[in-house]
């Protein structure tokens, strides 16, 4: 039998056993050095690139923002410290922002030549050539630019100027270097191109900018000009279409974003109750018009030519169109007053002998004697007869008529003899009536003016 100490010591070596295999079961904690603890953050040749396709893409205000975040950061080095700042400022010349630009283009001054080698003199004295032009307050001539080489890095100057004074709005100058720009061509890799692809995006900015001052400036100046509503609902139409056929975010899009904003409210509100009150008008003439033409039909049928000049004039209308229409038969019916009144002057003058026919066809014995507005009188077994204009078939009224013109009148009278009876007969649906009024067109010009009225009527009367 094992001893009690024996026991003891037995299980002992079994627990220190049993631990040593736990033990080596677990993984050992790895004490992970700091760099590791936190995600590197991208270097600046990575963020740069980001930064500068944004600016191609068109995400200039993102652009500008990583491109100051960036320049913020401590020991970038040269030349790239100052392409950053260069893209910094012409990514805010971009978004409109030029007064912001200033100081980032006077860094390139401040901070002097990056390099004092020999192989870096040319591009050292380029950044604080352009810092100093960038960071003023004057527009650049376009003639400046002809001093920078196309072929080289140098290529973005004709950008960055046109930017420049196309923020100032001299678009004189600016346009000139945009279209400068489209003739650059770096024979080596530039900071700002990477490539053939990322040149012609850029020279494709150019272009757009000038397409959308060439849609902007119209539209600005319609806008600007528009005094009424009518004019302003056009320019604000007008301004819309040039907008949409623009293409970038600038200062330009937002100032007609702005005032279409603020202007095209206000002028659909106005139209909008214009339209109303058109439709309002449009109801009053439908019903108006209509009415007083058939009342005018009435007394045109009863010989009353001037009480039927004013029913047609009665109803003030309310659209141009219908007035138009309401003064043109108020003028015919004129002309046929005019022929009757002249015609009442010559039955009271020297009378008609020959018989009159009713308007149903029936002979009205013995001749005129005289007549008024209302009636004519006729000599009969029982003495003078009044017989009412309605009563007389208009193809009599015509007759009368065209027995008191004589060929010896003088040319005046003659015309307007004429042009009155043609009026009439083509009222009376006279086929020589055309003949007549083109008789006395010959003779006034007043009258060939009005013919065309009678030569294609589509309502004469």
């Amino acid at each position: 039998m094992m001893s009690t100490s024996r026991f003891l010591l037995v299980c002992a070596a079994a627990a220190a056993l049993t631990a040593t295999f736990t033990a080596c079961h677990k993984k050992p904690k790895r004490i992970a050095p700091a760099a590791e603890k936190e995600k590197a953050s991208p270097s600046i040749d990575v963020r740069y690139e980001a930064a500068r396709r944004m600016l191609l893409e068109g995400k200039f205000t993102d652009a500008a923002t990583a491109f100051g975040e960036l320049s913020a950061e401590p020991k970038i080095r040269q030349p790239l410290f100052n392409w950053i700042s260069v893209l910094h400022g012409m990514a805010l010349l971009l978004d409109g922002r030029e007064k912001e630009a200033r100081p980032v283009f006077a860094q390139l001054v401040e901070r002097g030549p990056f390099s004092e080698k020999e192989e870096d003199a040319l591009m050292a004295k380029f950044f604080v050539d352009i810092g100093t032009a960038l960071s003023g307050e004057a527009v650049i001539p376009a003639t400046v630019a002809k001093d920078f080489d196309k072929w080289s890095f140098e290529g973005i100057v004709f950008l960055l100027y046109a930017l420049k004074d196309w923020n100032l709005e001299n678009f004189d100058e600016a346009v000139p270097l945009f279209r400068q720009f489209a003739g650059v061509q770096p024979e080596r890799m530039v900071a700002w191109a990477d490539g053939p692809a990322d040149l012609k995006k850029l020279q494709e900015l150019a272009e757009n900018c000038v397409n959308d001052y060439l849609e902007f400036r119209p539209a600005s100046e319609a806008l600007n000009a528009a005094t009424n509503p009518e004019q302003q609902h056009e320019a604000v139409e007008k301004a819309r279409v040039a907008r949409a056929k623009m293409k970038l975010t600038t200062k330009l899009s937002r100032e007609l974003d702005s005032k279409i904003a603020e202007l095209g409210p206000k002028v659909a509100a106005i139209m909008a109750e214009k339209e109303k009150m058109s439709s309002d008008e449009l109801a009053f003439d439908a019903k108006a018009l209509p009415e007083a033409k058939q009342k005018r039909v009435e007394l045109h049928g009863k010989f009353l030519f001037a009480e039927a000049r004013q029913t047609i004039l009665d109803p003030a209308l309310k659209t141009e169109k219908a007035r138009e229409e309401q003064q043109l038969l108020a003028k015919k019916s004129q002309w046929l007053a005019n022929f009757k009144d002249q015609l009442l002057e010559d039955l009271n003058a020297k009378g008609y002998a020959q018989p009159l026919t009713s308007r149903q066809g029936a002979p009205i014995a013995g001749g005129v004697v005289r007549a008024d507005a209302q009636q004519v009188f006729v000599n009969s077994p029982l003495g003078q007869v009044s017989v009412p204009w309605a009563d007389i078939a208009p193809d009599s009224a015509f007759a009368m008529g065209r027995s008191f013109i004589q060929a010896d009148m003088p040319p005046a009278i003659l015309s307007f003899r004429k042009w009155h009876l043609g009026v009439f007969g083509s009222f009376a649906g006279k086929p020589e009536s055309l003949a007549l009024l083109k008789e006395a067109a010959e003779i006034r010009s007043i009258f060939a003016e009005e013919l065309p009225l009678f030569e294609k009527p589509s309502d004469p009367f």
